[in-house]
């Protein structure tokens, strides 16, 4: 992302801008220029564009989406830079993995059903008074799609579910190169129900570990919903675990063709004797379709532990 970086009428101090840079150059933001105005903060409400401001009206640090831009506020004073990372990496999470504002959701639901259906919690993100409404809003709207009234991360549900069921799971992966193992030994105590995981990347591996038939990748492909449906039942088998779950996809920028386009994703769930393989075509760039395939399937995961 390129940011513009404005200092309303101040000038900053040079360790300031030593500690936003440090701060750029760890989320991997970059500065497109910064400028000096004799504006106040008022005059940028509502400015389509990526922004910084940095002024001594604002009092508190904020991040704000605007129509998929990303607006940050910082107080001139600024110190504690380590939270002011955390807030700004916790709010655009959400910006980064689905492109939502909250400005549209509140306008019109509508439009993005098909986008946050399956992440109605963004991974832990402040609701505010200014946004509590709105997320009462989208619990309502999509009653029984969300896991969470209490911001936990999805994977911190599913291992409680894993927990009480007393059910142990392994990953089979390939587009999300090991995304969805990552967020699940992300939560303490996974050891418990985590078994291992394979990924399977090329199609050996998934004919020599995962047992993937030959025939099924010289017929169907490796991105489809046959082998994604034998990744999940042959790392359930391999691992000798009561859930298994495979990604198969094209992650993009290339890749993708009119038959099987970028995006494309198979999931599937092999839960004890039954399989349920899903498929969705995610719209962003390679690493956001990474991460939304991995939020898809934990959260499909999620619904089959709930029936049980």
């Amino acid at each position: 992302m390129s940011y513009k970086v404005y200092f309303l009428k101040t000038f900053p101090s040079e360790a300031l801008v030593s500690e936003l840079f440090k701060l750029f150059t760890r989320l991997s933001w970059e500065i497109d220029r910064v400028e000096f105005r004799q504006q106040k903060v008022a005059d940028f409400l509502g400015k389509k564009e990526n922004l910084v401001l940095i002024s001594p009206e604002i009092e508190e640090v904020g991040v704000f989406f605007n129509e998929g831009y990303v607006n940050v506020y910082l107080p001139l004073n600024t110190t504690d830079w380590p939270k002011v990372e955390e807030l700004i990496e916790r709010k655009s999470y959400l910006l980064r993995t689905f492109n939502l504002q909250w400005e549209t959701i509140e306008e019109d639901l509508k439009p993005l059903e098909g986008k946050i259906k399956y992440f109605l919690t963004p991974k832990g993100v402040d609701i505010e008074t200014q946004n509590r409404e709105i997320f009462e809003k989208l619990q309502k709207t999509f009653e029984g799609e969300t896991y969470s009234t209490d911001l936990k991360e999805l994977e911190e549900t599913i291992g409680e579910l894993l927990k009480e069921k007393g059910l142990t799971i392994a990953t089979a992966e390939s587009c999300t190169g090991g995304l969805v193992a990552t967020r699940l030994v992300n939560v303490s105590g996974s050891s418990e129900y985590f078994k291992g995981s394979v990924v399977a990347y090329s199609n050996e591996v998934k004919q020599n570990l995962l047992k993937v038939n030959p025939q099924t990748l010289e017929k169907y492909g490796a991105v489809s919903a046959q082998t994604a449906k034998e990744m999940a039942e042959g790392v359930k088998s391999l691992l000798n675990t009561d859930i298994g779950i495979s990604t198969t996809g094209i992650a993009g920028p290339g890749g993708g063709t009119p038959e099987k386009p970028v995006g494309l994703t198979y999931f599937a769930v092999s839960l004890k004797d039954r399989t349920e393989v899903f498929k969705y075509v995610f719209p962003f760039d390679r690493n956001q379709n990474r991460l939304a395939a991995s939020q898809f399937v934990l959260f499909k995961l999620y619904q089959l532990l709930k029936e049980i």
